[in-house]
């Protein structure tokens, strides 16, 4: 998609000292001159919010400490 603005001094999504991270309600590698989609769009418009593997474990683990609600 189209990037209307910056954030700091990283293009659109991405975050971090070296741009290396996607910002929150994104997914994707930043690294390499990777790209950040948002979570909308890499589910196909059937989630708004993506988690990492490891936090998606963590909740199925323990869903009252971990909720993904």
């Amino acid at each position: 998609g189209h990037c209307g603005g910056a954030v700091g001094h990283c293009p659109c999504a991405p975050q971090g000292p070296q741009c290396e991270r996607c910002r929150p309600l994104f997914v994707g590698s930043a690294r390499g001159g990777g790209r950040c989609r948002p979570c909308r769009s890499f589910c196909s418009h059937n989630a708004g919010v993506c988690v990492r593997r490891e936090e998606r474990a963590r909740a199925r683990g323990d869903p009252q400490r971990y909720p993904l609600s």
